[in-house]
């Protein structure tokens, strides 16, 4: 772990609890060093945008502390937030502006002086392709121009660090696409805070990752750790030779107590493990099967994308654990 003064963003114990009954988070404890494009995954009302907020100063923390560039973080603390730049889910702009007229509004909150601002701006504005509509009124605009516009809008302080709330909700593929390519660009000179409910783009575009489930983190750490954790348990094996041989062979497979699924689709065979078994065992019990049967394996894969499903196996095992925490408590009393 990096010394705490390197750190962009950390939290210690972070607790958020609306109305003394809603827990939006619950003693979250994370560390983000420079450079890193953390992927903020959860269902939805697992407390991402209330983290989001946390991190921001838009609200006060229960309990814990949120700490940005080594320095608490506070609704007060407007000299941090000049250093991030923040997109909302679904960012609204005011009616009869402009793009021109409210990027010179947002550069003059943070003080920019004209010599400085009206350069920014235009550069901006070419940079996220609204040059031919930026004296259009904004209310005109589609969702992949406005998510444009708060991409222009996020980075008109040239901030240290971007906190992006669902960036690519409700674009389409193009205008999707076009935004993961501009937050692989800027990954090489900013530290990034993603959330986000598309495991591709994650997988995509981030290099770590956390996730919350009912408000508390049940994982942070690098995308390829995460992939590490996931349950190899679910292959598809395309197979060559005589049909009834490739049958003969799948009816043995089927006694196999390793096996929870198997089933054959003219040649291609699916396995699914069941809970306890090896997988390296259960695999060499199949190939020895169809060897014996003179049965050629063609290809096998791992079914599933592997940053969805780490991610499931994660949510999937914490739900079972609340469920055990539970039941074990109700036979207590």
């Amino acid at each position: 772990m990096a010394r705490d003064a390197t750190l962009v963003v950390e939290t210690t114990r972070l607790t958020k609890i609306y109305q003394n009954r809603n827990i939006a988070i619950n003693d979250v404890t994370l560390a983000i060093e420079p450079g890193h494009v953390l992927g903020l995954l959860g269902p939805n009302g697992a407390g991402k945008t209330t983290l989001l907020r946390l991190i921001l100063g838009l609200h006060r923390p229960t309990a814990g502390q949120v700490k940005v560039f080594g320095r608490r973080m506070t609704p007060n603390a407007a000299d941090l937030r000049r250093r991030i730049g923040y997109i909302p889910t679904n960012p609204q702009f005011p009616r009869g502006m402009t793009p021109i007229a409210y990027l010179d509004y947002m550069a003059r909150l943070f003080g920019l002086p004209r010599d400085i601002r009206k350069p920014r701006l235009a550069s901006l504005i070419r940079a996220v392709d609204l040059l031919n509509a930026s004296g259009d009124p904004i209310e005109r605009f589609s969702h992949g121009m406005t998510a444009r516009l708060a991409v222009a809008a996020s980075l008109i302080n040239e901030p240290d660090l971007l906190i992006w709330d669902e960036p690519t909700h409700n674009l389409d593929i193009e205008a999707r696409r076009s935004m993961l390519e501009l937050i692989k660009t800027l990954a090489a000179e900013k530290t990034l805070i993603l959330s986000s409910h598309n495991l591709n783009d994650v997988d995509e575009v981030c290099n770590h990752t956390a996730v919350l489930h009912h408000g508390q983190l049940i994982f942070h750490g690098s995308l390829s750790e995460l992939k590490g954790r996931i349950r190899k348990n679910h292959y598809e094996l395309d197979l060559e030779g005589d049909q009834k041989t490739i049958t003969k062979a799948v009816q043995i497979i089927k006694t196999m107590n390793e096996f929870s699924k198997v089933q054959l689709k003219q040649r291609r065979l699916e396995l699914l493990l069941a809970a306890d078994a090896s997988n390296c065992t259960a695999l060499a019990n199949v190939f020895v099967t169809l060897a014996d049967n003179k049965v050629n394996l063609v290809s096998i894969r791992s079914v599933g994308q592997q940053t969805e499903q780490a991610y499931l196996d994660l949510v999937e095992t914490e739900e079972s654990r609340g469920f055990t925490r539970l039941y074990s408590a109700n036979e207590a009393a």
